[in-house]
């Protein structure tokens, strides 16, 4: 599981928090204040701290499930008090005191990457949207919460783009998700497209049937940014705006996929320089006509 579509640098509870130059949200820390980028960014190191724990390869799946309870206790410490054991547990309780994060905008993502433990695959869209709500949703939770954007649609716009954004993702990754076991695309979905597991394969041809399979696919992740787009509050949304760079972010990478024929299993499809940066355009297009 690639977490929230970002690769972030390597953490350990152990290690300080830094955010990688490089990642594709980066652009969204220019709208944030010094408090926030680093709120964001130790959440974030949370995130893929526990990420990598599931996805260490040569790791017994009962080591990975003790890892993933080590988090849970430091969650607890984190709400009640307790003492932090690692600087990032340090930087997470100063986030937790400073904004209105849950527990639940933890557990959802720890219960998330758990399921990468025991599922390997999806026989419906239905229960994708399970493992999609704890890996990307509950993130946009956590995100909104640190850019104090607080409207009742709150929550059904953070379920939307966070699907959204997992589904560029799941795209995107089809050949590295199945080179690791897995295959999110959903059954129901690969047999309506007359396709199979291994024609997601690095190497296997860009059949017709696959090309119409992920052209299902983006259409969905588009109804979904835009359905996200729709609930945004416009008395709000300066406090939205690091969040509709996110989303121009993978919106313009699920456009730089769909202009290339989804050549999606020639290697990870990535935005360059140009690309970010009109996705900010876009961004700011979105941000004027809320």
């Amino acid at each position: 599981m690639t977490f929230g579509g970002a690769r972030l640098p390597r953490h350990s509870m152990e290690e300080p928090v830094t955010y990688e130059a490089g990642s594709s949200f980066r652009p969204a820390f220019f709208f944030l204040r010094p408090a926030q980028r680093r709120a964001l960014s130790a959440y974030y190191g949370f995130a893929r701290a526990v990420d990598d724990i599931v996805d260490e390869p040569g790791v017994p799946a009962s080591d990975k499930e003790a890892g993933l309870a080590l988090w849970r206790a430091a969650v607890e410490r984190i709400f009640s008090g307790g003492p932090s054991l690692s600087p990032l547990e340090s930087a997470l309780a100063g986030a937790a005191k400073e904004f209105p994060l849950k527990p639940e905008h933890f557990t959802l993502v720890i219960d998330g990457v758990a399921m990468d433990l025991s599922k390997s695959s999806y026989a419906t869209y239905a229960e994708l949207e399970r493992y999609m709500y704890g890996v990307a949703s509950a993130v946009g939770l956590a995100c909104l919460a640190i850019f104090g954007y607080d409207d009742e649609n709150a929550p059904l716009l953070a379920r939307r783009m966070g699907y959204a954004v997992q589904l560029t993702n799941i795209i995107r990754d089809v050949s590295e998700d199945l080179a690791a076991g897995r295959v999110y695309i959903p059954q129901e979905d690969l047999a309506r497209f007359r396709c199979r597991p291994s024609d997601l394969a690095a190497g296997s041809q860009y059949t017709p049937d696959f090309i119409e399979l992920m052209e299902f696919e983006a259409a969905r992740a588009r109804e979904l940014y835009a359905g996200a787009l729709a609930l945004a509050a416009r008395g709000q949304k300066r406090r939205l705006a690091p969040a509709l760079v996110m989303s121009a972010v993978y919106r313009e990478l699920l456009f730089k996929m769909e202009r290339n024929g989804f050549r999606v299993k020639d290697g990870k499809v990535k935005l360059g320089a140009g690309g970010k940066v009109k996705a900010i355009f876009k961004a700011w297009r979105d941000y004027a006509e809320i």
